[in-house]
């Protein structure tokens, strides 16, 4: 079951309302009634098990039978810095597995080897995320936020700070960390201008084996290392 998202000031201490586009797919596509149950995230961590009370094209209200707090989320903290890639379709579907997956947030990374330098799709990446958190049951919506160039980046970047590259034969270890900063490269990779100025700030450097991966599946073997429990 996925879950219905509805922001915050939409809910109060018994009862709850869903509206516009996530009723529409409620009451079309899961063809939902009155009288049946649902899981509702806020996306700030909360979970409410609801029964539909009223259910029309462009609005639901729900009583709200029980509440938890933080449910299927990961306890690391990972902040993936993603190097924008050339094909748009393959970076969506990075963005896509990393909340399935359990990113904390996502940055949009622009490298020296990136393509596309400017990019005004910031709304229909965050619209990705939401669709990833509920079809993957989580509660926490990961923002998607703003480019950085990569300077910017590793100044921003905090907690143990690693780095993709794909001439480290160092291989990634999960050791549990509490925050984390995962740069994954674009197509080609980072320079090693960027790798060695990532390692004089204090970078981990580390490899994925022996096969070259492209970058979405780099992004994606890395997470499942930290996060998958």
């Amino acid at each position: 079951m996925e879950y219905i998202f509805t922001p915050k000031q939409y809910i109060s201490a018994s009862s709850l309302t869903i509206t516009d586009e996530e009723a529409r797919h409620l009451l079309r596509v899961l063809r939902k009634k009155k009288g049946e149950k649902i899981f509702v995230t806020d996306g700030e961590r909360n979970v409410y098990e609801c029964e539909i009370e009223n259910i029309s094209r462009d609005m639901a209200e729900c009583n709200i039978m029980s509440s938890y707090f933080n449910l299927n989320e990961p306890t690391s903290k990972v902040y993936l810095f993603l190097a924008i890639l050339k094909n748009h379709d393959r970076f969506e579907y990075a963005i896509e597995k990393s909340v399935e997956l359990g990113v904390f947030e996502i940055i949009p990374l622009i490298t020296e080897r990136v393509l596309n330098k400017t990019s005004d799709k910031k709304e229909r990446w965050q619209k990705i995320a939401l669709s990833a958190m509920k079809q993957s049951c989580r509660c926490y919506l990961p923002e998607v936020r703003e480019p950085y160039d990569f300077t910017g980046a590793v100044a921003s970047s905090e907690g143990v700070r690693l780095i993709a590259h794909e001439k480290e034969d160092k291989k990634l270890e999960n050791k549990n960390y509490e925050n984390v900063s995962l740069f994954i490269g674009p197509e080609g990779g980072f320079t090693e201008k960027e790798i060695k100025y990532a390692q004089e700030t204090g970078f981990i450097v580390f490899g994925l084996g022996k096969r070259k991966f492209r970058s979405e599946t780099a992004a994606v073997a890395s997470l499942a290392k930290l996060l998958v429990e």
